[in-house]
């Protein structure tokens, strides 16, 4: 009874300490028509000479028919398209804009009639703008309060920002191989009053795709908020980055395993792939997807997936899930092999992300088998069943459309932390979804080489991997990789600039360096490198010389 109540203990424990860490803050107010007034009409109050102010407040009087409270909003609208930034009348038409917005919403987007026989309706002009029929939801971007992000990232500019919000069901999203089931997809959109045709328009654009738009016969810079859609989809789903449940259960966390998408596939954008680390989550890349969308050429040239696994598994299995995925998006969004920039995805790893990282541009089969024995799997007295595992783990080959990989704080040479009594406790915990028999342990243990019967006994859990100077971790490190594929190393030092003995607190320089890399780059970092600024930076810096 005492070990079932000890992981009993350490689960609760871990739960409470871990698993309910939220990435971000998250509050999502709703729409408020009667605050939107009060706002209006306390800003007339304060200034009563500006005609806008006033115009607003009468649009928000009670009792005034819909088609001349549309009406007054349009003109308020027009008349403070061209404000300046952060100026009253800025803030008068993004006022003014959400209220037509939820007006028009109201009547699931319909042409709504105004005074003189004219409608407003929505445009659906180009690849840039957003049928706001489409998604499930449409929210004003500051109906969303965030924190816990170091830096919100906006721009100023003519309109309104907005998230539109779809479900993981919703008919826009058929064919899509990664929706996330609770959180679903949210693309910021930002919405203007066009006035320039014979009649108004909403039209709403799709600000990953294109920040400027031609209004009133000139280019403009459109108003955005890009942090506000990623909060909202974090608002929806775990909203955690650190999974100690997910690392010791692992056998009950298979069926969530996969890769996820942040967005709609864009057939014109390369697939950035980010693999997170051990206890760990996708949602440990916020801070640094976040900072990225910042930049417009990153926002023009890339979209973000995310590989989500129990992290308990050993690194092999990991692996393998990974290749599966790769394989599963390649026959839904590009079966024929037509597109060039599926073929330029880029790989990124944090931690033990790296090392399942690492394996996709590596030569497996003979290359890695022959260092554990000279018998080959199908000459193994084996169940079949564990056969088939073995030969489908080792039998790997580079991944094709691998075009570049960036590795951060990864254990190459494993770390001494995982050898530590707290860590083999973790270890003796894990439970994997599949078990060896005793007569197939034998076997693999008398098969298999001294350095590694360990190793075969456990099974291979994802804690005995990490070790420092590990023979498995130096298995990986004797495949050949892929020739042209260039990688690159961000090592966090922890502020202490002492490298070549340095270390990031959980892995040395020693076990994260790389010969041969593109670039290394050393950051004033703890273990989360890829939470670093300097490492985000880093990682922006590698991905302008990828386009």
């Amino acid at each position: 009874m005492i070990r079932p109540l000890r992981t009993a203990l350490l689960l609760s424990i871990s739960s409470t300490l871990f698993t309910g860490c939220a990435v971000v803050g998250v509050k999502v107010k709703k729409h408020d028509s009667k605050a939107l007034r009060e706002t209006a009409i306390d800003l007339a109050r304060q200034n009563d000479s500006d005609s806008e102010a006033q115009l607003l407040a009468k649009a928000q009087k009670k009792g005034l028919p819909a088609a001349e409270k549309l009406a007054a909003l349009i003109e308020v609208a027009r008349t403070t398209a061209n404000a300046p930034t952060a100026s009253l009348e800025q803030r008068i038409n993004k006022i003014a804009t959400a209220e037509i917005v939820a007006l028009m919403a109201g009547s699931k987007f319909a042409p709504q009639p105004l005074p003189g026989g004219k409608f407003i309706t929505v445009s659906t002009e180009s690849r840039t703008t957003l049928d706001p029929r489409i998604p499930d939801g449409i929210l004003p971007a500051d109906a969303v309060q965030i924190t816990k992000l170091r830096v919100r990232t906006m721009q100023d500019g003519a309109g309104l920002p907005c998230i539109a919000h779809f479900a993981r069901n919703n008919p826009a999203l058929r064919g899509q191989p990664g929706i996330p089931p609770l959180a679903g997809i949210a693309e910021p959109v930002t919405v203007l009053v066009r006035l320039d045709g014979s009649s108004p328009q909403l039209a709403f654009y799709r600000t990953r795709q294109n920040d400027t738009c031609i209004y009133q016969g000139r280019e403009v810079k459109l108003a955005a908020d890009f942090s506000a859609p990623l909060a909202y989809m974090l608002s929806k789903g775990k909203n955690r980055n650190i999974d100690v449940r997910a690392l010791i259960r692992t056998d009950l966390n298979m069926d969530h395993a996969g890769l996820y998408q942040f967005q709609r596939f864009d057939p014109e954008k390369i697939p950035v792939v980010m693999v997170h680390g051990l206890m760990s989550r996708p949602e440990t890349w916020v801070p640094a997807v976040n900072e990225l969308l910042a930049d417009k050429e990153v926002r023009e040239h890339y979209q973000f997936w995310f590989f989500l696994y129990p992290t308990g598994l050993p690194v092999w299995a990991s692996a393998a899930k990974l290749r599966a995925e790769l394989d599963r998006y390649r026959i839904a969004l590009d079966p024929q092999h037509k597109n060039p920039n599926f073929s330029r995805m880029i790989l990124a790893g944090h931690s033990m992300g790296g090392l399942i990282s690492s394996l996709q541009i590596r030569e497996g089969g003979k290359k890695l088998w022959k260092q554990f024995t000279d018998t080959s799997p199908a000459e193994l007295s084996l169940t079949p069943e564990l056969k088939q595992r073995i030969i489908r783990t080792v039998e790997f080959h580079p991944r094709p459309e691998i075009a570049r990989v960036v590795f951060f704080s990864v254990p190459h040479r494993g770390s001494d932390l995982a050898m530590n009594p707290f860590a083999e406790f973790f270890a003796s915990l894990i439970r994997l979804p599949f078990t060896f028999l005793k007569a197939d342990q034998l076997i693999l243990q008398r098969a298999v080489r001294p350095e590694f019967r360990e190793i075969f006994v456990a099974p291979a859990n994802s804690v005995m991997f990490l070790r420092a100077k590990s023979p498995l971790l130096q298995a990986i490190l004797n495949l050949p990789m892929r020739k042209g594929v260039p990688y690159h190393s961000i090592i966090g030092d922890r502020g202490k600039g002492d490298t070549p003995e340095s270390s990031d607190g959980v892995v040395p320089y020693w076990s994260s360096h790389l010969d041969g890399a593109a670039s290394e780059k050393i950051v004033p970092s703890g273990h989360g490198s890829n939470e670093n600024p300097e490492g985000i930076e880093e990682f922006r810096r590698i991905l302008h010389n990828s386009f």
